[in-house]
């Protein structure tokens, strides 16, 4: 492997034979000390069969009335891939055996009026049982939609993955307004 050559050169570094006059920097510590950002996790169990992708109907609270890929929030302690295959059992009654989960894609995402939440998306390769409404007071109904035509009513941030995810994208963001980021940082 070659490195770049060291500049030599007087007029870049000065005189390396003669002393350099230092400008002293003043480091000034904060009063209250800086609390580091957390996001809430979310993990989506993408179902396929036959070019179908499996959609839940949300009911009552955020996204009422909207279809969405199985998903739930992280519990404290616990690995993504386990918390998936917790909320496969919990919301739609399947078994996802230990291995048989394939990481499809990461978001970074914001609802209007949310925090952001960090969103990750497993594709259950095999799993034992037929999905149905295991939580009857969260969700009003699940079915099989083509991968390539879900319906208009669904979370927008979950067809926005499954349209990155069909494209083979694994990272993407969605709902921040770049030009408030910027604004953030300064």
């Amino acid at each position: 492997m070659k490195y770049p050559r060291v500049p030599t050169d007087t007029a870049i570094i000065g005189d390396p034979t003669q002393p350099r006059e230092r400008t002293p920097i003043t480091v000034t510590a904060s009063s209250t000390p800086r609390q580091r950002h957390r996001r809430i996790c979310d993990v989506h169990l993408v179902l396929l069969r036959d070019d179908h992708v499996l959609l839940t109907l949300r009911k009552g609270g955020y996204a009422a009335g909207q279809w969405q890929i199985p998903s739930g929030h992280l519990e404290a302690q616990e690995a993504t891939p386990f918390a998936t295959m917790r909320e496969g059992a919990e919301e739609i009654g399947v078994h996802i055996p230990e291995g048989q989960l394939a990481f499809v894609h990461f978001m970074d995402h914001r609802a209007p009026g949310e925090d952001p939440r960090l969103g990750v998306f497993y594709q259950a390769l095999t799993w034992d049982g037929e999905p149905y409404n295991a939580e009857p007071d969260k969700c009003g109904g699940l079915a099989w939609y083509p991968l390539n035509a879900v319906p208009g009513n669904t979370v927008p941030y979950h067809a926005a993955a499954l349209t990155h995810i069909t494209a083979g994208h694994v990272q993407s963001t969605f709902g921040f307004d770049p030009a408030l980021a910027t604004a953030a940082r300064t």
